[in-house]
């Protein structure tokens, strides 16, 4: 399967210097709670959103870059520019203004809702009013008449709004540790969180009696141990530990990377300046990405990560936690890597600062990022 071209070019100058449009992208659990009730829903993507924007003459200039073939400019609103979002998220509210009450827009996501089959036929003329503006949608990404969809990071519909079940997924999928190294890579992240877990000392005492010295590297996992462990995944990701996300406080993103995949840990401060976690991500790096250097594998737990957590974080001010001082500098690099700076351009559109945290801190990223390594460390090492 051929791989899609993304053009990209670097905007980071341009973008320091450019004063910042305030017109506000919508809130994400509003738009949700509008969908939620709703019997019959339909979702649109914009096919390459800010393309379909035409630069002013004035302004086409700025976005001059070069290369082998020559120097060129944009005649349509490029990927990357600070206020693109700004720019494309006040289009789209003037083409279905007066359509409120039965469409959300995030962007380039567009959803409609209905409460009946008769209404939901009449609302569909949303997509008249993007006809008319000269919009055109990508017809692969459609949902049209279905009893719930997926929007921005949730399942919604029938009166119910569930989070997708990826971000614990991880967590129910840790299998039963065999040695000593798993039991504590479990007990790592569990116990970053063991204020919100109601008796947790009790609960995970024999779990933390087979890390002793005494006891053998490869544990003798008990009844005990598999009630304990059974107890901890589940009340790792439901209330109070996993909470709902709040869209008027900061979100913190902790990413990590081992030798054999990437982890990261969304979480909101709450009202005792405690972190508690919103969503658990994962994923098992491919054989090429793990002969990366460490640097490199920790910016790729950045990329993702935020990649995939998009829903919550765009157009927000966010935290992003690392435990790799190196990295801090991703935003500012210029060339030295060809593989870091395409990755720090891909970032421009995403409004973060990036802070690090000591490795004895990140116990909870670290421990998702080992997740794989751990699961399965014979067949693994052999890789």
């Amino acid at each position: 399967m051929a791989r899609e071209m993304r053009f990209c070019v670097d905007y980071r100058g341009l973008n320091l210097v450019t004063k910042t449009d305030a017109h506000p992208i919508p809130r994400a659990d509003e738009l949700i709670d509008k969908l939620g009730a709703a019997k019959y829903l339909s979702t649109f993507d914009l096919t390459a959103g800010y393309w379909q924007i035409k630069m002013a003459p004035g302004a086409k200039g700025k976005t001059e870059f070069s290369t082998p073939d020559g120097h060129d400019q944009f005649t349509v609103m490029p990927f990357g520019l600070k206020n693109a979002p700004a720019t494309f998220q006040r289009l789209v509210n003037q083409v279905l203004a007066g359509l409120e009450s039965f469409s959300a827009t995030y962007l380039d996501d567009i959803a409609v809702f209905s409460s009946n089959w008769q209404d939901h036929l009449a609302h569909l003329k949303v997509l008249q009013a993007l006809q008319a503006a000269g919009l055109s949608i990508k017809a692969s990404k459609c949902q049209i008449g279905q009893g719930s969809v997926v929007y921005l990071g949730h399942l919604v519909g029938g009166g119910q709004v569930q989070p997708l079940q990826p971000k614990i997924q991880t967590i129910l999928d840790w299998v039963a540790p065999k040695t000593q190294a798993q039991v504590r890579a479990f007990l790592s992240l569990t116990g970053y969180y063991r204020r919100f877990v109601k008796g947790y000392g009790s609960i995970v005492t024999p779990l933390t009696e087979l890390t002793s010295k005494k006891m053998p590297k490869k544990v003798n996992w008990t009844i005990e141990c598999q009630q304990a462990f059974d107890t901890l995944k589940q009340a790792t990701c439901t209330a109070p530990v996993l909470k709902a996300p709040d869209y008027s406080k900061q979100f913190i993103v902790l990413t990590d990377a081992s030798e054999h995949g990437i982890g990261a840990v969304l979480s909101q401060t709450n009202d005792d300046g405690r972190d508690q976690p919103v969503a658990f991500i994962s994923r098992r790096l491919l054989p090429r990405e793990q002969r990366w250097s460490a640097i490199e594998r920790e910016a790729f737990a950045v990329v993702w990560s935020l990649k995939k957590l998009r829903p919550y974080l765009f157009g927000t001010h966010f935290v992003v936690q690392i435990d790799h001082r190196s990295l801090r500098w991703l935003m500012q690099m210029k060339g030295e890597n060809p593989k870091l700076l395409r990755w720090s351009i891909s970032l421009q559109g995403m409004d973060f600062i990036v802070e690090h945290r000591p490795g004895t801190a990140h116990a909870n990223a670290d421990g998702l990022s080992r997740f794989f390594h751990l699961q399965n460390e014979d067949s693994l090492g052999k890789g």
